[in-house]
């Protein structure tokens, strides 16, 4: 735990990453009249944060999520590792700590979770009203993980001058969201941007109701490093895959990029989105990922939107949990991703390429 207001050396001093606004909270404590806490669940792990009302992580936590061992011990760790940040934000900046919101992988409803193969048992978990109890909170804020990091670069990143604008995470797995009129989409099941579902044109008709999710299988880091090894004949990731020089290796590539562009420039037809951010592990290969992108998927459209890296390839679901608890702030806001409200003014944000150059995507 970072018991004092230092910036974290992977978050707030990475300008990829952090929030750093040159704020001196170690000589202006009383600059902080408040605070936020938010929480990211993973399937490996999980982060805390507290933030000011910038959303500025002041200090924050990682804990192993332990997933085998079920929810309620992780809700419960979770829950210890937020109070010490409680007694951070009280005894280090003098600061309440103002709202609380929480991010989980999968289709977060009110009473479950679905769709979360990476925390087994959490299907049968009312997250909000569970970690309500947890933090003795008056209510939590409780959003997907993904449409969380849309979130955060809606309110602080690549988006916040896009509209409408879309954010594709690409790792293990792959999603989108939509963001419109300032908010973000997330549909009548709370499933919107689940684009690993799409069929890209060569699996069954019954696929996803076979459990399958065809589109995600076919381009994303897990599904990509497995084909990458069934045709080289060794265990390769995705991004050894994406430096090799191998034709075999290079065609792959190709032909995901390919599949992937296609199911972008469809989404993009319906949607006419100014711009498309892309963030998330696979992105450490966004030098070879976004020329080819944005070559595709301008050869595609009549209207292409510029295509390029999220502020955040890092934490950007907890970045959003935190933007997620200061919407909560807004008198009579629902525990709900769609109610979000507009924050003041944050500092200007430095200008990002519409491409990432080798080396840019730390």
């Amino acid at each position: 735990m970072l018991e004092h207001p230092a910036p974290h050396p992977d978050l707030d001093n990475d300008p990829g990453n952090g929030l750093d606004h040159g704020l001196d909270y170690g000589l202006r404590p009383e600059a902080v009249p408040f605070t936020v806490i938010g929480i990211d669940f993973g399937g490996t792990k999980t982060e805390i944060a507290l933030a000011d009302p910038h959303g500025a992580v002041l200090a924050r936590e990682r804990i192993p999520t332990l997933a085998d061992r079920g929810p309620e011990q992780a809700l419960a760790r979770a829950g210890e590792a937020a109070a010490r940040l409680v007694r951070t934000s009280r005894e280090s900046f003098g600061a309440p700590v103002a709202a609380h919101a929480a991010v989980a992988p999968g289709i977060v409803q009110a009473d479950r979770i679905l769709l979360t193969p990476n925390l087994p048992g959490w299907e049968r978990i009312a997250l909000a009203s569970r970690l309500a109890e947890e933090l003795k909170a008056d209510s939590v804020s409780v959003a997907n993980d993904v449409r969380a990091g849309a979130l955060a670069e809606l309110r602080f990143g690549a988006l916040r001058d896009a509209d409408p604008g879309v954010y594709v995470s690409l790792g293990t797995g792959i999603a989108a969201a939509l963001t419109v009129g300032g908010r973000v989409l997330a549909g009548a099941h709370h499933a919107a941007g689940e684009i690993g579902y799409m069929n890209p044109g060569d699996s069954p008709a019954d696929a996803v109701a076979a459990g399958r999710a065809p589109l995600e299988e076919a381009v994303a880091g897990k599904g990509l490093g497995e084909r990458a090894a069934e045709l080289l004949g060794l265990p390769v990731t995705a991004e050894e895959l994406f430096r090799s020089e191998l034709p075999a290796a290079r065609e792959l590539v190709d032909e995901t990029l390919t599949l992937l562009a296609t199911a972008l420039a469809n989404l993009t037809v319906f949607v006419d989105p100014e711009r498309i951010v892309l963030g998330g592990g696979m992105m450490a290969s966004a030098d070879v990922i976004l020329p080819r992108l944005t070559e595709l998927i301008t050869a595609a459209t009549p209207f292409p939107p510029e295509v390029r890296a999220a502020r955040f390839l890092k934490d950007a679901s907890l970045h959003g949990a935190v933007a997620l608890a200061l919407d909560g702030l807004a008198p009579g806001a629902p525990a709900a991703l769609p109610a979000v409200t507009t924050l003041p003014d944050l500092p200007d944000l430095p200008t990002l390429p519409a491409t990432t150059r080798p080396g840019a995507t730390r």
